[in-house]
């Protein structure tokens, strides 16, 4: 163990020093205003590297393949796709009722395939790549610190992203949809996404990854959700089996704000999602529900945390994931009730479903309260198909295989559903894409 675990880190210790060549050569094409930032986040990334196995966050998640893919990615030179990859990719995507799109490939704004970025009053949508010293001072405020390896490792390498801010007061009637795709050349893209609600707005974001070959990715979205704001979040991971995929969310919620989030992964050979929101307003609400399906020897982690701060907030994850083969999925939830929190409600729910007697999950919700007067409680199960639901359906002549797809879709789709009263073709579209993730022996 302690020699593999030596040799795990020399080869991190050489993509590392990889990568710290590439940052020399590529920080000289950055616009002015955002090299300071740049060189503070690599700065910090050098003093942590690529996590390693004894972090107890990163116990069950390897990322020394992802590290050496990053840095011969960092060194190759990616050329815009005109071969149509793109578009095939985006002809195959749902038709959401009255989208503003916005799509970037490999990281970089595309507008000939994006929807106007100034769609309507009260939605300002800038790409970081036409900002100007007046309207790069908004892109910085929005910035999350640089508080883990991943984050300051993607604040470094950004070439582009995209900063949502919404009017006070401003209901959004259009969903807002931000495609990341990868076109399958040999590219470290590191999508970056800010999100700013203001005071009583309300509005729904699809951030969407999708792509083919042995992509790359290293995503960051910053939320900020004001007093009184709602915002319907979904993140769509649908990317290639052959590709690797890192992301970060970093969300704040204020007084009386209510955060719905939806994440789902259904792509990546390896997917690692990190979700971490502070309910700092008495009152924020946060609603959290994820959905994850693995086959093969895929690999997917969803890491939560949630900060009470105030009193009177309340939090809901319910997070369930469906393995099938030699996949495995990991699950840790942490809930902190701070200090003068009082009132807070958390409740916690994960929920696993293993096809294969190959199939592994690792689970760890997490309970910390430093107050009194509070209502927490977390819970989580991992099994099979109930045998007596199979009964009940083969009793009353259901094929074998379509009883199994049955119950299969109905353990899922409990968290597709949360979408459909925002966008019922955007559900529809999930319900499709979960159908195609069942093996025909279901």
């Amino acid at each position: 163990m302690a020699r593999s675990m030596e040799k795990r880190e020399s080869r991190q210790a050489t993509a590392l020093a990889t990568v710290e060549d590439a940052f020399g050569k590529l920080r000289g094409n950055s616009p002015p205003w955002l090299k300071p930032l740049q060189e503070k986040a690599f700065e910090s990334f050098l003093g942590m590297g690529f996590p390693l196995s004894n972090d107890e966050d990163w116990k069950y998640t390897n990322l020394t393949k992802f590290a050496e893919r990053s840095a011969e990615y960092l060194h190759s030179q990616s050329s815009r796709d005109d071969g149509g990859i793109i578009r095939s990719l985006i002809d195959d995507l749902p038709e959401i009722e009255n989208e503003i799109r916005i799509v970037f490939v490999n990281g970089l704004f595309r507008a000939d395939l994006s929807t106007a970025t100034e769609p309507e009053d009260g939605i300002r949508l800038l790409p970081y790549s036409t900002a100007d010293s007046t309207t790069a001072k908004q892109i910085l405020q929005c910035q999350p610190a640089d508080q883990s390896a991943m984050i300051a490792f993607n604040t470094a390498f950004m070439a582009d992203g995209l900063a949502i801010h919404i009017a006070d007061s401003k209901k959004c009637a259009a969903p807002i949809h931000v495609l990341f795709a990868s076109d399958g050349q040999p590219a470290a893209a590191q999508p970056r996404l800010s999100i700013d609600i203001g005071r009583n707005a309300d509005a729904l974001v699809l951030q969407h990854h999708i792509g083919t070959g042995k992509g790359l990715v290293n995503a960051v979205t910053s939320i900020n959700c004001a007093e009184h704001a709602r915002i319907f979040y979904v993140r769509l991971q649908n990317e290639s089996t052959q590709s690797m995929h890192v992301a970060n969310q970093v969300v704040r919620v204020a007084a009386d704000g209510h955060f719905d989030s939806i994440s789902i992964d259904f792509g990546s050979q390896l997917a690692r999602n990190d979700l971490d929101v502070d309910l700092h307003g008495e009152r924020a609400i946060a609603n959290l529900h994820g959905l994850f399906m693995a086959d093969e020897g895929r690999h997917v982690d969803n890491h939560l945390r949630v900060d009470h701060h105030a009193i009177n907030t309340t939090s809901q994850e319910n997070y369930r994931g469906i393995l099938n083969d030699e996949a495995r999925g990991v699950f840790n939830g942490k809930i902190i009730v701070h200090t003068g929190a009082d009132g807070t409600d958390a409740q916690m729910n994960n929920r696993n479903l293993l096809l294969s007697g190959k199939s592994e999950v690792d689970t760890k919700p997490e309970l910390e309260i430093y107050t009194d007067d509070v209502k927490c409680a977390h819970g989580s199960t991992t099994g099979q198909l109930d045998i007596n639901s199979m009964f009940y359906l083969r009793a009353r002549g259901i094929p074998e295989i379509t009883a199994r797809a049955m119950l299969v879709t109905a353990f899922a789709q409990e968290i597709i559903d949360h979408v459909r009263s925002r966008a019922p073709s955007l559900a529809d579209y999930l319900g499709n894409l979960m159908n195609r993730q069942l093996p025909s022996n279901t």
